[in-house]
């Protein structure tokens, strides 16, 4: 394909894992001499991780994340007017974000494809805020959703930055710790509606800290709510985000506990098996959950269970095999069908982007 650098791509990214999921992407259309725009929602350490992980490449700030039903609507309503006021004032070819319903309405007001990657169908009300308004939604295999519009690979969204062709774990991430490979245990923890963390005491939380100590076993926690810390300090080792190397540290975990369900998913795409304790309901993970590789336990007697059984069997080296077979034979490199679909969209080359779409008796 001819390089131009007269092409412009925006990318709306709104959560931290969207950073993950579009920098190999940037790379390679920065690599093509194609301009890539970057929209960032102020969330938290989203603009300071964006920096360090895609240096020099230019961003605007637009929106800001509400947590209400309310807070949310409005905020969609300014951000379409905010979207609407800034790409009036570049030229742009296309445009992509992971769920972004913003840039699928505006784009379409400007002409514009938007191609819309998600794998949270359970989220019903973003489905069909962006369905009217995106030419291509792109999904994983696994969720059974159909339509015109609706375009497939076999894989997960985590392995546009999990799969070997990105990644390989480190076990230097481990040194600043004092750490070592397979003798801790990984907790990701980003509400009180699971592990129900605010009731020290009594919490579920504090009960399965206790319980792993018991086992002689390290714990390395990630904690949202950082008001909190100091109340788990004694109880083991607290990551201060955003860390250099966090998924080496998910790889040489024996397990990963998590409430929140994209870390659950990078754990098991790393060979490590992961207990989900965030109570959804996701037909992306029950593909793991199928495989064995994820566990979806909620009850505290069940964690405890299941966390003697993870460790008593290793079923660390079952998971490990498993994913490593899975994506040699299987699943693809998520990034590659970012750029096929999108190239595909720029060079008005329908081969990139039929290989996607789901036959008819699929």
């Amino acid at each position: 394909m001819e390089k131009r650098n007269d092409i412009t791509v925006i990318i709306d990214i709104t959560h931290y894992p969207h950073v993950n999921f579009y920098k190999y992407v940037i790379g390679a259309l920065t690599r093509k001499n194609i301009n890539v725009q970057v929209i960032l929602q102020p969330r938290g350490n989203l603009v300071s991780i964006f920096e360090k992980e895609c240096p020099d490449v230019p961003y605007v700030l637009i929106g800001g994340y509400k947590k209400s039903i309310f807070g949310k609507m409005l905020g969609m309503i300014k951000c379409d007017i905010a979207f609407l006021k800034y790409l009036s004032k570049i030229e742009f070819e296309v445009g992509t974000g992971v769920g972004s319903i913003n840039l699928a309405h505006t784009a379409r007001f400007f002409g514009k494809t938007a191609i819309i990657f998600g794998d949270d169908t359970e989220n019903k009300l973003a489905h069909y805020l962006i369905k009217p308004f995106a030419p291509w939604i792109v999904m994983p295999k696994c969720i059974t959703i159909r339509g015109k519009k609706i375009l497939k690979y076999n894989g997960f969204k985590e392995l546009a930055y999990l799969h070997p062709n990105h990644f390989r774990p480190d076990k230097k991430a481990l040194e600043p710790y004092d750490l070592n490979p397979y003798e801790y245990v990984f907790i990701r923890e980003v509400s009180s509606a699971s592990l129900n963390y605010r009731r020290l005491t009594m919490g579920k939380l504090a009960k399965t800290l206790g319980y792993l100590k018991e086992m002689d076993l390290k714990i390395v926690l990630s904690i949202e709510e950082k008001s909190l810390i100091n109340l788990f300090k004694k109880y083991c080792i607290i990551l201060e985000e955003p860390i250099e190397d966090i998924h080496s540290l998910l790889h040489f975990a024996s397990l990963t506990i998590s409430s929140g369900d994209s870390m659950a998913r990078e754990s098991c795409l790393v060979g490590t098996p992961a207990i989900y304790t965030g109570g959804r309901d996701m037909a992306i993970n029950n593909e793991l959950i199928k495989r064995s590789c994820m566990f979806k336990v909620n009850d505290e007697k069940y964690i405890k269970d299941t966390i003697k059984y993870l460790i008593k069997a290793n079923i660390k080296k079952e998971v490990e095999a498993k994913i490593n077979q899975a994506i040699k034979e299987e699943w693809v490199d998520t990034t590659q069908v970012i750029l096929d679909v999108l190239l595909g969209t720029i060079y008005k080359d329908k081969s990139l982007i039929e290989k996607y779409k789901p036959t008819p008796d699929a």
